[in-house]
């Protein structure tokens, strides 16, 4: 039987969607909320078992997505002027997208309460750790209450600017072959649409920027329209990212990381 599950974003009664079958043995039911079309499931028991791996064996895609993922967050901490900021990957996972922005020049850093930081070790955040600017990749599909934990990382780390990715869906609930859904790990729990994306910045007192269906920007002041262009637009994003290659030459961080290990 359907539970009554309310919306974490909304505070609205959530419609009862469909069933699924997770990790092979699991019914799980998944819930829509009208109001912001916030999709979800119902609370997750089943996420031990879903990590027993932190990265999915299938996951083949990790390299290629890490190396356009810090060619985007150039982009973006430049237009935004926070490029001599520290930046905190609050699941960094391996550290992988850290090391690579280290390798660009940026003072970044990675904490992942579930992963092992590889790559990126000696370059985590102490206690009363500031951020300038926080990230969050393929996260707030793993996150059961977005508000509670989009507020907590703010908080710790008196920071209001976050870009993230999570791909989004458009208009009614998605069929079950939707691919994001990977039923398979257990592991994705929550869907947004961009109107619920933009809920959850007001619901935070931010402004919200949909840079493409999969990757976004909350800021906490609203950001000109002149740098908003600069990773809005496409054609504007290519041209000022191959000027940024120019401009940071020389800034990297690898050698004088490798120095002090």
């Amino acid at each position: 039987m359907p539970q009554v599950i309310e919306c974490p974003i909304s505070g609205e009664a959530m419609a009862h969607a469909f069933s699924e079958t997770l990790l092979g043995k699991y019914q799980v039911a998944y819930y829509h909320c009208a109001g912001c079309g916030l999709l979800k499931t119902e609370p997750p028991y089943w996420l031990d078992e879903a990590y027993r791996d932190a990265i999915n064996d299938c996951d083949t895609g990790i390299l290629a997505r890490n190396h356009a993922n810090a060619e985007l967050v150039e982009i973006i901490l430049e237009a935004l002027a926070l490029e001599n900021g520290r930046v905190l990957d609050i699941a960094g996972g391996y550290g992988l997208l850290t090391r690579l922005l280290r390798d660009k020049g940026f003072d970044a850093y990675s904490t992942d309460k579930y992963c092992s930081n590889l790559f990126a070790k000696r370059f985590e955040p102490t206690a009363g750790f500031k951020a300038d600017a926080l990230l969050a990749f393929e996260v707030l599909e793993h996150v059961e209450d977005p508000v509670a934990f989009v507020q907590e990382a703010f908080s710790r780390y008196q920071c209001r600017t976050l870009v993230f990715s999570t791909l989004t869906f458009s208009g009614a609930v998605p069929p079950r072959k939707w691919w994001y859904y990977l039923f398979g790990t257990g592991q994705h729990i929550t869907f947004y649409q961009s109107r619920t994306l933009a809920a959850l910045a007001r619901r935070l007192g931010c402004s919200y920027y949909m840079v493409s269906n999969d990757l976004h920007v909350f800021t906490g002041e609203p950001v000109p329209l002149p740098r908003r262009w600069l990773f809005l637009r496409e054609s504007l994003r290519t041209v000022y990212g191959r000027y940024l290659r120019h401009k940071r030459r020389g800034l990297s961080k690898t050698w004088s990381d490798h120095l002090e290990a």
